[in-house]
């Protein structure tokens, strides 16, 4: 049997938060993307997530959003699948007919919900329009204007509609403004850096616990200033009392709970909660996920290439570090100095330099779907694609695992 692998890109909601994924599946590095048979590719690609993958591990209560062609939903293949989990995506059809219309009438009955993508938008295509819940609308293929004249066309059906490759926080808000429900590209993880933000106390005060762990002050230190937020002792002791640590007693104190965690498992906290914002639900911001799946690849890339503790554990900081500037707005190289972080992390997250820069470089172009830079950068490292398709399917199911214990 062959590996399988699978990534995700979410898909958020209008307050960037988490709506759905959709689901990136991926082959070994001999035949990687290579696609003789549409049908036969989505058979192989449903039959590897069915047989071989947690499903509901993978998505959770979110949506996972699948590549299908008008013949597949047309067989019985598809009723593998489940229905309130699944949205089947059907991308790049010339021509919208009776035939297609009839296979989405078909699942919808099932309960299946279905989206258009890639789809040149006319009078024409409104039967369809009629019966399908999303479009996904490449935002790069159309001007401004032509994009506010589409979204007039579609305002008159009830689908909602997915901007799909939105990169800066210009097209986010332009996007959001003329009416798209839900966004999908990588602006989220692009800050327009603004000096005039103010950073709240509270996260003025993680920052300089982050500091202090970094530096290892005494967790007597370290435990004072927690203690001076109730909110952050209360998220403290739920965490270390969480089933991720499998300790066989309660933790009742702060400095005790600083002395069990340790500085590295301290640090790793304080940028979990950076990247949450004060009151929201952490399992819904893709920052924060983007960071931990970033960290956990690190770290599982690394020990791959090093037996040195130091060096996975500076790998899986390094991963989660690499988006906050995002949360802080603020840049990077302001942050790390304030930090005080040693030169691998610092040259690793600014110039990508050293074995763990050149995992993360491959691990951001995978983001990108650049495979080629992907290559590049693993081969410096002495890591191939598969490691790197391996990590990213370990990294999402630790992930899930982990937020459950937020």
């Amino acid at each position: 049997m062959s590996e399988v692998f699978l990534g995700r890109q979410p898909i958020l909601d209008r307050d960037i938060k988490t709506f759905g994924y959709e689901l990136l599946f991926r082959d070994s590095e001999e035949n990687f993307a290579v696609i003789k048979d549409s049908i036969e590719a989505t058979a192989r690609v449903v039959m590897n997530l069915i047989t071989y993958m947690n499903l509901n591990e993978i998505l959770k209560s979110k949506k996972g959003f699948i590549n299908v062609s008008p013949e597949f939903i047309e067989g019985d293949l598809v009723d593998v699948l489940p229905e309130n989990k699944i949205v089947l995506e059907i991308s790049k059809t010339e021509r919208i007919n009776k035939f297609i219309i009839d296979s989405i009438n078909k699942v919808k009955k099932k309960g299946y919900q279905v989206a258009l993508d890639d789809i040149h938008f006319n009078e024409i295509l409104t039967p369809v329009l009629e019966v399908v819940d999303f479009v996904k609308v490449d935002i790069k293929k159309y001007s401004d204007v032509e994009l506010k004249e589409m979204m007039d066309f579609l305002k008159k059906y009830s689908v909602k509609v997915i901007a799909v490759k939105v990169e800066t926080e210009k097209d986010f808000i332009f996007t959001k403004e003329i009416g798209f429900d839900y966004f999908q590209g990588f602006f989220f993880e692009k800050p327009s850096i603004k000096k005039e933000k103010k950073l709240s106390s509270y996260k003025l005060a993680l920052l300089k616990l982050l500091k202090m762990s970094i530096l290892e002050e005494s967790t007597d230190k370290i435990a004072e200033v927690i203690k001076g937020y109730p909110d952050l002792a209360y998220k403290l002791l739920r965490f270390v009392n969480s089933p991720f640590f499998y300790l066989r007693n309660k933790i009742h104190s702060i400095q005790q709970a600083v002395s069990i965690l340790g500085y590295r498992n301290l640090q790793v906290w304080t940028v979990l909660q950076l990247f949450a914002s004060e009151g929201a639900d952490v399992k819904l911001n893709p920052l924060l996920e983007r960071a931990v799946i970033r960290g956990k690849m690190m770290e599982i890339l690394t020990s791959k290439v090093s037996s040195d503790i130091e060096k996975i554990e500076k790998a899986y900081i390094v991963g989660m570090l690499s988006l906050i500037d995002t949360v802080l707005y603020r840049s990077l190289k302001e942050i790390l100095e304030e930090l005080y972080v040693d030169e691998e992390i610092k040259n690793a997250l600014l110039v990508h330099q050293g074995v763990l820069g050149e995992i993360l470089a491959s691990i951001i172009e995978l983001e990108k779907d650049n495979i080629d830079g992907a290559r590049e950068h693993l081969s410096r490292a002495n890591l191939g694609l598969e490691d790197l398709l391996s990590a990213e399917l370990e990294a999402i199911t630790f992930y899930e695992s982990f937020a459950e214990n937020l």
